[in-house]
């Protein structure tokens, strides 16, 4: 079986889940390629890209990611382009009526343009709405062929100013899709509400490769409490809650370190506010980490803290794999009753659960922590387990394979 990836940038720092599903279909013995608009985050590659020589698996469309450029420079290289596709006599993506946006941004006239024959597969599996929406443009103008697989993430199916753009689109893609593979069953209900057949849909997990993550709950250090945060410095993440939960303990007396590892458009706004506090000796952002150093700082740590929120553009979570590799490892968690977190996390079972916003919840939980008020090792045992049955990307992935191959 032949599996193209479409992705608009491949690979991705933040993406690692879409890596980890091409690999796990590399494994199991099928034909994948990775066709990507944009070259992704190739100062920062995993480990596993080069082990499994992802390189020679992936096409470019475009050779350099012009996105950050400016908007004037991005529309004269897809006239550039447009006008290739147009000697070559495919008109159809020109066809504003369809394509709406896609056709006269030039967008789709370029991608034609830029590829020089039809990509032949029996699937093609999209992650995120947006992606799946180009691959079924570029699948009616004849440049890519396969059943289209899509998987919905969450800013896809929340993100207001997505959602209107995207609404006429999405509806032809419910109607011309094969799959779609939500990752939660809040997402689920999102796409029936939004008029998707639901014999189309099946939930997958993303999950995570549980033999990867060996199970080691520790017991508190006692202070100071090192917590930790892996995640994109986006809004919807949370973190100036979790700083202003720190805010509380610091003026409480109670002495802690909490690490916040990754990078993102909110990291000046997030350095001002531990500043603002007079924080910066109690929380560091160290930026993006590899894999491996990740998993050292995670070890090192006695709990893991995400508090998710509804960004102000509506944009919400899936459910984070960072929440899941924690658990994995025996690291207790603190995230919020957002989006799918509570499919993951059973509040006061495998974990706590506190509204969105709310700072002083967390700072409750941290605190009774410090106190040695909390049963761990049922929180820790209920969490690794929860993550064996319902999380292992293995299972979730052999899911995947057989519904793509009963589909066949």
């Amino acid at each position: 079986m032949k599996i193209l990836f479409f992705c608009v940038k491949f690979p991705l720092a933040s993406e690692t889940f879409i890596l980890n599903q091409i690999i796990s279909f590399i494994k199991k013995g099928y034909d994948v390629k990775v066709l990507s608009i944009y070259p992704g985050d190739m100062d920062k590659i995993h480990d596993d890209y080069l082990e499994y020589d992802l390189k020679s698996k992936v096409h470019y469309i475009f050779d350099e990611d012009i996105t950050s450029k400016s908007k004037y420079f991005q529309f004269s290289k897809r006239v550039q382009y447009s006008l290739k596709s147009f000697a070559l006599g495919n008109i159809n993506s020109f066809n504003f009526n369809k394509y709406g946006f896609l056709s006269y941004t030039l967008l789709l006239p370029a991608l034609i343009g830029r590829v020089a024959s039809r990509i032949e597969s029996d699937y093609i599996i999209a992650h995120f709405g947006p992606c799946g929406v180009l691959a079924n443009c570029l699948r009616s103008c004849g440049v890519l062929h396969g059943k289209i697989v899509t998987v919905f993430h969450g800013y896809d199916l929340s993100a207001t100013n997505l959602l209107n753009r995207y609404k006429g689109f999405y509806k032809r893609l419910f109607n011309d899709g094969d799959l779609f593979l939500p990752v939660s069953h809040v997402w689920e209900s999102k796409l029936i509400e939004m008029g998707c057949d639901k014999g189309k849909i099946s939930v997958i997990r993303m999950g995570i490769q549980i033999e990867n993550f060996s199970f080691y709950p520790r017991p508190f250090r006692n202070e100071p409490l090192k917590i930790i945060s892996v995640c994109r410095l986006t809004e919807k993440k949370g973190l100036r809650y979790a700083i202003q939960a720190c805010d509380i303990l610091n003026k409480s007396g109670y002495r802690f370190q909490y690490d916040i590892v990754g990078y993102g458009e909110l990291n000046a706004e997030l350095q001002q506010l531990i500043s603002k506090y007079g924080l910066e000796d109690k929380v560091n952002i160290i930026g993006f980490q590899p894999q491996s150093v990740v998993k050292k700082l995670l070890m090192k740590s006695d709990v893991f803290l995400l508090p998710s929120v509804t960004a102000n553009n509506g944009d919400m979570e899936g459910i984070p794999v960072a929440l899941m590799e924690a658990m994995a490892i025996g690291l207790p968690v603190i995230s919020t009753f957002h989006s799918g977190i509570p499919e993951l996390i059973e509040n006061d079972v495998s974990g706590w659960l506190c509204d969105e916003r709310d700072f002083q919840a967390i700072a409750n939980i941290l605190i009774s922590l410090l106190k040695d008020q909390k049963d761990l090792k049922y929180i820790q045992d209920n969490a690794r387990r929860k993550i064996e049955l319902s999380f292992n990307q293995e299972k979730e992935y052999s899911q995947m394979a057989n519904l793509l191959e009963r589909l066949s």
